[in-house]
């Protein structure tokens, strides 16, 4: 057979006309490619002029920044914003940067509800960013735009106490926090964020706005019903619409009272340094008058060092806690982390000089610097949740709670100290506790006695948490106050030793429980309404 004849029966052959067919199909794009190609070749993208209105033509000059302006009118709370957001960041399933709330009238007559759409503020004054012990907060000197550095967030959590607006969200899985950062990165393309992309009514857009303009429309009060105090951080989205400013609006959730997140760790570390340094002054006291104190410095150690243990499982990041001294300058969590060491090193020692016979001369200096130090302490740790500006941590309810802890812990360890020492405590010292504990009840009932108020005050909301969900352990802190603050100590003044002892000792632990409970209400009842309709 000839060559020629050959090669025409190869080509007729059915492989070699596969081979072309398969070819031939790689050789044809597909519907994303076609798509991509025409995107290619058009100098503007599909759509194009339509975004580039939702954005601003020029970047914000001097004294202004970008912030999002939402068209009530036009939001019809499909939440495709959430969606976009969630995609776009590759969020978890349960972290949300953008969420849609609903605002709806108080008046039966006029029924009308209200959708909104909110994320990050991008605020003039940023609480996430001064509160930050580690400096994980950057506010864009150009943009204004609130980023957050995840590779230098140790996930404390502290700015989701400070932000008024529950906007950091914290990442169990990453042990960080995270937050909306405005899609910068689509920004500096000339694109518009994926959350004022995606919405099908243009509700959302970014604008320039004046931040000096900002601070004094937040000193107005002009923001959003149902949202936090705008004083506290100066928000700059601008919400527009009818609803905005309406009287009648109120956030469809303001019946609603959830109980907050109780951070354990958290109670741990503040109940515990407080009842330490209750229980050194007590030791000192005792030390004083010659009455021993050994017991109550142990106790005050044993206690310090289980305060600072707990802190670190608050953590997400520990590994990372060294940063802790880098927002000394703003964060109130700062100064208490590094002026702890003044507390724990010198309490440390003079619990020692009882056992180090060479450091029994420095004793009274130990405990005078451990006192110092410990005061100068808790009174950080306490300006940690004042400056929040949240009604039920204000500067009255919060020292007053912490410094009686420090009372009932330095008074009953004192009745032990006595008890050991075989004498039966004296009537100054019962009616000192009696009257703390009094005092204590007293300003429970205070915070209570306001559940009656409307649910938009914060402290109504925490007192109906108080008499509802959190009742049973509301309960519990009052019998163990009573318990341990005025039974038990009356009965260890009538009894003999050995059995006041145990009196003593039951009392102590009473209050301490007592302690721990109210310190953990202190976070689980926190209340204050964030934005209409939002849980916490």
């Amino acid at each position: 057979m000839a060559i020629g004849e050959q090669n025409s029966e190869l080509q007729s052959a059915p492989e070699f006309n596969l081979v072309e067919m398969l070819l031939s199909e790689q050789r044809d794009l597909s519907a994303v490619e076609r798509f991509s190609q025409r995107h290619d070749q058009h100098a503007d993208p599909l759509l194009a002029p339509t975004y580039r209105e939702l954005i601003p033509l020029t970047e914000p000059g001097p004294g202004e920044q970008y912030a999002f302006e939402v068209d009530l009118d036009a939001c019809s709370g499909c939440k495709a914003c959430v969606v976009a957001c969630h995609n776009m960041n590759g969020l978890e399933e349960s972290e949300t940067w953008r969420r849609v709330g609903t605002l709806q009238s108080s008046i039966p007559s006029k029924p009308v509800v209200q959708h909104v759409t909110t994320a990050c503020h991008h605020c003039v004054d940023p609480g996430c960013l001064s509160g930050c012990p580690v400096q994980a907060y950057e506010k864009d000197p150009k943009l204004g735009i609130v980023v957050h550095l995840d590779d230098q967030c140790i996930g404390c959590k502290y700015c989701t106490l400070m932000c008024p607006y529950d906007v950091p969200k914290f990442s169990e899985a990453k042990g960080i926090v995270r937050k909306c950062d405005m899609c910068r990165h689509r920004l500096a393309e000339g694109e518009a964020p994926a959350c004022v992309q995606s919405c099908p009514n243009s509700a959302i857009k970014i604008t320039v706005v004046d931040q000096e303009g900002i601070r004094s429309e937040a000193q107005e009060g002009h923001f959003l019903r149902g949202a936090a105090n705008p004083r506290i951080t100066n928000p700059t989205t601008r919400y527009v619409g009818k609803y905005r400013l309406d009287a009648e609006m109120v956030s469809a959730g303001a019946q609603e009272v959830v109980p907050n997140h109780a951070h354990l760790p958290l109670v741990g570390l503040l109940t515990l340094t407080q009842a330490a340094l209750g229980m050194l002054i007590a030791s000192a006291a005792c030390q004083w008058l010659g009455m021993g104190g050994m017991v109550s410095a142990v106790l005050a150690t044993m206690a310090a060092m289980a305060g600072l243990a707990a802190s670190g499982a608050h953590l997400g990041r520990p590994m990372y806690g060294f940063r802790v001294f880098l927002g000394l300058r703003t964060s109130w969590l700062s100064r208490e982390a590094v002026l702890m060491p003044a507390f724990a090193g010198p309490l440390v020692g003079y619990t020692a000089s009882y056992f180090i016979p060479f450091l029994e001369p420095f004793r009274g200096m130990m405990a005078l610097a451990a006192i110092g130090g410990g005061a100068i302490t808790i009174f950080c740790s306490a300006m940690i949740y004042i400056v929040t500006k949240r009604p039920f941590w204000q500067s009255s309810l919060t020292f007053s709670k912490f410094g009686t802890t420090i009372v009932l812990s330095g008074l009953a360890v004192w009745n032990l100290e006595t008890a050991l020492a075989g004498q039966s405590p004296s009537i100054i010292s019962l009616a000192l506790i009696v009257a703390a504990t009094i005092a204590r009840l007293a300003l429970e009932y205070q915070v209570l006695s306001q559940a009656s108020r409307p649910t938009t005050d914060p402290i109504a909301r925490s007192a109906r948490l108080l008499l509802g969900p959190l009742k049973t352990w509301h309960l519990a802190r009052v019998g163990l106050w009573i318990l341990g603050g005025i039974v038990l100590p009356a009965l260890t003044m009538a009894l003999a030793s050995p059995t006041s002892v145990v009196c003593a000792g039951i009392a102590l632990a009473s209050l301490a429980a007592a302690e721990l409970i109210d310190r953990g209400l202190y976070f689980a009842a926190e209340s204050t309404p964030a934005m209409p309709n939002l849980p916490k």
